[in-house]
């Protein structure tokens, strides 16, 4: 997004066009045009007058650091109704989770979500944490269950984050957006449609399911969808997800309140944020760098925010990731391991 987002300021004479634009260094007794000739020091009077497009490193600057602690905050918060939520959909599988080892591990995932495209790396050692544990009857925890459920906490998490960005916008200024605000509603519904679906179809005997990669990969997600307990299950945490949802988004629109920024269109914030997300859990860059960060400068542009702004909001809602991401990694080699196996897979607290 360099190209895009400069990280100075880039301003212009109001009397002459703005493609005359310059990179801007900003001092205490007046700024520094950068020019192509050579570096050029301007007066505090003279720098006044110019027209500027914010850089990163300006609008950073200018944050309100109480707003942003507040933010992250919240944000540690969210990850602990998104403990419950995964923790609702793992309630029959027989083992018994405190709420205090979910969330734990849900914190630890957030490392391992750095690491690989999609957050797939969390995912991974989400299930094998659950399924290290035995059973309340002794045996070995269902992989196919624990799977299933750690494919469902992502859908249920982007299905309601698709609800309430479109209610969001709604309240903020209609959902007229076009077909991408048409595709976030069309969303839930889809999802929803396809677990009614599978639960009272033989879906299985499509020659696609019945067979192959994918009819492997949604093996376990029939299984689960099926069993008597799952739509209580799904509900349940369709409801903590809508929580988790909006606290996303709070966090989203504070972040652009610490910034000192006003959108135009507020309803292209809430759309916009839901977009990064969706783009950001595509297993295709490691941390959804450059996808995301592109869909937050492009949405965030259609609400009239700068640039800068996007990014900004986006480099710090990632901030937030990678300092849980640490603790998690932290929390992760603390764990006490067999005596006498160093290196040795970590066996999860009992």
């Amino acid at each position: 997004m360099a190209w895009a987002v400069p990280v100075r300021d880039r301003c212009w004479d109001e009397h002459t066009p703005s493609h005359t634009q310059v990179s801007v260094s900003r001092e205490r007794d007046g700024c520094v045009l950068h020019l192509k000739s050579g570096d050029v020091t301007i007066g505090a009077s003279d720098c006044s007058q110019l027209k500027c497009d914010p850089g990163l490193a300006s609008t950073l600057k200018h944050a309100r650091i109480g707003v942003i602690a507040a933010l992250l905050a919240l944000y540690v918060l969210g990850t602990a109704a998104w403990a419950v939520r995964w923790r609702l959909l793992l309630g029959f599988a027989e083992i018994d989770l405190r709420l205090a080892e979910v969330w734990r591990i849900t914190i630890e995932a957030q490392a391992g979500g750095v690491l690989l495209p999609g957050g797939v790396g969390g995912d991974a050692l989400r299930i094998a944490w659950v399924t290290a544990r035995p059973t309340r009857r002794g045996g070995p925890a269902p992989v196919a269950l624990v799977a299933a459920a750690v494919l469902l906490d992502r859908a249920v998490g982007l299905t309601l984050i698709a609800t309430v960005a479109v209610a969001m916008g709604a309240a903020f200024g209609g959902i007229g957006g076009g077909p991408l605000v048409w595709a976030l509603t069309a969303l839930p519904v889809a999802i929803v449609a396809g677990l009614v679906v599978v639960r009272s179809a033989p879906v299985e005997r499509l020659p696609l399911l019945s067979g192959g990669r994918v009819g492997r990969a949604l093996a376990p997600v029939l299984a689960y969808v099926r069993d008597p307990r799952a739509p209580r299950a799904i509900a349940l945490a369709g409801a903590v997800s809508a929580l988790v949802a909006v606290a996303q988004f709070i966090i989203i629109r504070g972040l652009v309140f610490a910034l000192g920024a006003t959108p135009s269109g507020e309803k292209w914030v809430y759309v916009g944020t839901a977009m990064a997300f969706i783009v950001g859990a595509v297993p295709a860059l490691p941390g959804g760098w450059g996808t995301s960060d592109a869909a937050y400068v492009f949405f965030f542009g259609r609400a009239g925010l700068a640039p800068a702004i996007a990014l900004a909001v986006c480099l710090l809602y990632r901030l937030f990731w990678y300092i849980l991401a640490v603790g998690g990694a932290l929390l992760y080699v603390s764990r006490p391991r067999p005596a006498g196996e160093a290196g040795a897979v970590v066996e999860p607290p009992g």
